[in-house]
């Protein structure tokens, strides 16, 4: 083809038609120019298919990573929501007569109030996208900006069950231990069946007169409250950020 051109213009030069020659010779700098450009836009359009795939990629692992993290919030939830009701009710019993109140009952309820279930984000891809740089990859603003919030927003969500764990391990704990059974208090959970049964009855009759007692778990479970409130609201940023991310997903589709 080259080979072709140059026979041309040795042809065009031969017969002294430099007017000709000219024009020729712009016509192929034009077709070597729009070639150059086709070149280039095929390599563009390339190499943005490459980053499309790599950015759904990215969108189907933060999808995966973030339904479990939802499910296994919700499950939280759940627990804590059974202790704050446990709470209650144990705090209505106080100043009544509980002689009739069954002692395993009694036992079940203070083990759920006292129960704080530790929530295990899974965030290594998060946290290994961020880092590596591969954020950029991802078109939407929004969505980039939620995923860089995504370990501040744990925090915030989770912060407060420490204070509900430090009361109880700090407070209601010594304060009960040798009047209220420890061991029976596991058993009567029944997931820990094979737990040897304490060498003494629980005194609730001392436990539901103590007002130190009854301030401590009232203090717990106003602060389990709250700590419920902001993991509740943790579960909507949740649940908003995969809505973001399925919406991605649908549109690279």
């Amino acid at each position: 083809m080259i080979s072709f051109f140059r026979k041309i213009r040795q042809k065009l030069l031969h017969e002294n038609r430099v007017t000709r020659y000219l024009v020729y010779a712009l016509g192929e700098i034009f077709l070597v120019v729009i070639g150059i450009l086709i070149a280039l836009q095929v390599n563009n359009w390339n190499e943005e298919r490459k980053i499309r795939i790599a950015e759904q990629n990215i969108l189907q692992n933060l999808q995966t990573e973030l339904l479990l993290n939802i499910q296994n919030l919700k499950t939280n939830i759940s627990y804590h929501e059974l202790a704050h009701q446990c709470s209650f009710e144990l705090l209505r019993l106080f100043g009544t007569d509980i002689s009739t109140s069954p002692t395993t009952r009694l036992d079940t309820l203070l083990f759920n109030s006292e129960t704080v279930y530790t929530f295990e984000v899974r965030d290594g891809y998060i946290k290994s996208l961020i880092s590596s740089g591969n954020l950029d990859y991802i078109r939407n603003e929004e969505l980039k900006s939620m995923l860089t919030s995504f370990e501040g927003e744990v925090v915030d969500g989770l912060e407060e069950f420490d204070v509900v764990k430090s009361l109880i391990i700090n407070r209601l704990w010594p304060a009960i231990d040798g009047k209220v059974s420890s061991s029976n208090r596991i058993l009567s959970d029944g997931e820990y069946k094979d737990f040897p049964k304490g060498s003494y009855t629980s005194d609730f009759q001392w436990f539901f007169e103590n007002r130190v007692v009854e301030d401590i778990i009232s203090n717990i479970d106003s602060w389990r409250i709250d700590a419920l409130d902001d993991e509740k609201q943790l579960l909507e940023f949740f649940n908003k950020l995969l809505q973001a991310i399925e919406q991605e997903i649908n549109t690279n589709n």
